[in-house]
């Protein structure tokens, strides 16, 4: 039995980890020859992402807009309704 030294046991499991990783993402579809593509996928999910959460914000930003105007709407309908009362 042939004992390993350290730096060559830590070289064997650094390309075992690497094979490991490969048949993962392949398994997950994604061609690990093209790496660069794949990281401009992830580029543009990131992007899509963050546009989804800015519509949730702009889409709580209007409804508060249109509540705040609706309650002040009626505030005033109901001033110039108690002005037209007293004459």
């Amino acid at each position: 039995m042939r004992y390993l030294t350290e730096q060559q046991a830590e070289e064997q499991a650094r390309k075992t980890a690497h094979q490991a990783v490969e048949e993962v993402l392949e398994k997950l579809g994604v061609d690990v020859a093209n790496v660069r593509e794949m990281q401009k996928d992830l580029a543009h999910l990131r992007q899509q992402r963050k546009a989804a959460e800015q519509v949730g914000v702009w889409t709580r930003r209007i409804l508060l807009g249109i509540f705040i105007t609706s309650v002040c709407a009626t505030l005033w309908a109901g001033f110039l309704s108690g002005l037209k009362g007293s004459n």
